[in-house]
């Protein structure tokens, strides 16, 4: 967009840093409004952690934008440089949320958050810079920023050859996709700036813009926990929120994800063992599969326990008969039938909901998880009824049934994300 010089206001004796643009692009229409959009965007906010805006104007038909000046780096030569501690991380992720909230309750939207436009001061402060596509959502009130053109704030990211308008390898899917973005758009990229905090690298980035929006809105992000083994387990799981591919499963709010960076902040201040780092690593996937294959493999298993169940259920006469024998008494028999009876509506139903997708099936899972444990374990105790015939495979068929409900378990999480929504920890298989 331009060039920025350091200067002298002689008028109240203090440095300051001149924006100006590249001649070149000066008479570019989209250029100039998005080179307003930024004066009138950042002047409208004050905030601490947001780059202060003094003047805007005109010399020699050159705009100009007049800033705050700053020394220190910016977070993209940071993270180059060297590992960042995680209390560092969260410092900066909170500085920038609380940016984004006042920039978000005024109705505007940054839409190019990553690294080089996060400056990280030598007080060790943090200022969000280059709000030049901004875009303000709710326009009737704020008419500061629209005095100039009453469709200047609903520009199409586009230039005249029709390329994307920022930096791709920080757009949201919404965005790549020509959606309608919203806080959750910069939530989304700002989820991204804190996977390269942690883990020093891009988890989208391929060898080409087009394969890195491939990558956005297909693949899923290697666990950050694999490349950082230090992680705390919850600042992992904001991550992961963060960067679902789906708006509606990220924070509902920039507030919402300030409030959980907050307790990670508290937590490291108070020094707390980090055991769900621990945690975190230990349930990362250790299968190379992918998100689909690991919902086919749980649909299998439910058509394997209906087969099990109508099978039980049509000889049940001699499970009865070899249960009376072997026991003297019919009551595993009964409870096999009553297992079999509940589970296969049961199974039914989670099968739909995996065939269909549905979002909310990981949270519903695991609710009934502890009754379907208990309800697998009774079904595994079935091969006991043929001690006699099996002998020693009855104890490998009781084990293959009861090893069941925690694969069951451990796909669900894979396929649905801790947290419950649409996600996977797998690791994408190379192609």
């Amino acid at each position: 967009m331009g060039v920025v010089y350091k200067a002298q206001d002689t008028e109240l004796g203090r440095p300051v840093a001149i924006k100006v643009i590249h001649p070149h692009i000066a008479t570019e229409p989209q250029a100039l409004e998005r080179f307003r959009r930024e004066a009138r965007a950042s002047s409208a906010l004050n905030h601490p952690n947001i780059c202060t805006v003094y003047d805007f104007g005109k010399h020699q038909d050159s705009p100009y934008i007049v800033l705050e000046y700053l020394e220190g780096q910016s977070l993209k030569q940071a993270i180059e440089q060297a590992v960042i501690p995680i209390d560092k991380i969260v410092r900066i992720a909170l500085q920038v949320a609380s940016a984004l909230d006042a920039a978000h309750s005024k109705g505007i939207i940054h839409r190019d958050i990553k690294p080089a436009n996060i400056f990280l001061t030598q007080q060790g402060g943090c200022k969000l810079l280059d709000f030049g596509l901004a875009k303000l959502i709710y326009p009737s009130s704020f008419p500061l920023i629209l005095e100039a053109d009453s469709n200047s704030e609903t520009l199409p990211l586009s230039t005249a050859s029709g390329l994307l308008v920022g930096t791709v390898d920080y757009m949201a899917p919404e965005q790549l996709q020509g959606g309608t973005p919203d806080e959750r758009t910069d939530l989304f990229a700002l989820g991204l700036v804190l996977y390269e905090m942690v883990t020093r690298t891009h988890p989208f980035v391929g060898r080409s813009p087009t394969s890195t929006i491939a990558n956005i809105l297909k693949e899923q992000p290697e666990p950050p926990e694999r490349k950082n083994p230090v992680i705390p387990g919850d600042l992992v799981a904001l991550i992961r929120q963060s960067l679902q591919k789906n708006p509606a499963e990220r924070y509902s709010s920039t507030r919402a994800l300030l409030d959980d960076l907050e307790r990670v902040r508290n937590r490291l201040q108070l020094k707390l063992p980090l055991e769900t780092a621990q945690i975190s690593s230990s349930t990362a996937s250790p299968l190379a599969i992918s998100r689909r294959s690991a919902r086919g493999l749980f649909m299998a298993i439910q058509i394997g326990y209906l087969v099990m169940y109508g099978f039980g259920l049509h000889l049940f006469h001699d499970v009865f008969r070899v249960s009376a024998e072997l026991y003297n008494t019919p009551t595993l028999a009964y409870l096999l039938l009553g297992v079999a009876t509940l589970g296969i509506p049961l199974r039914i139903y989670l099968f739909t909901a995996l065939w269909f997708d549905f979002a909310d099936i990981g949270r519903q899972f695991r609710t009934l998880f502890p009754f379907v444990l208990v309800a697998d374990l009774v079904w595994a105790a079935s091969p006991l009824l043929f001690l006699g015939q099996l002998k020693g495979l009855v104890l490998l068929c009781a084990g293959a049934l009861a090893f069941l409900p925690l694969s069951q378990r451990t796909l669900l999480y894979e396929a649905y994300s801790s947290s419950g929504g649409r996600s996977s920890g797998l690791v994408q298989p190379p192609k």
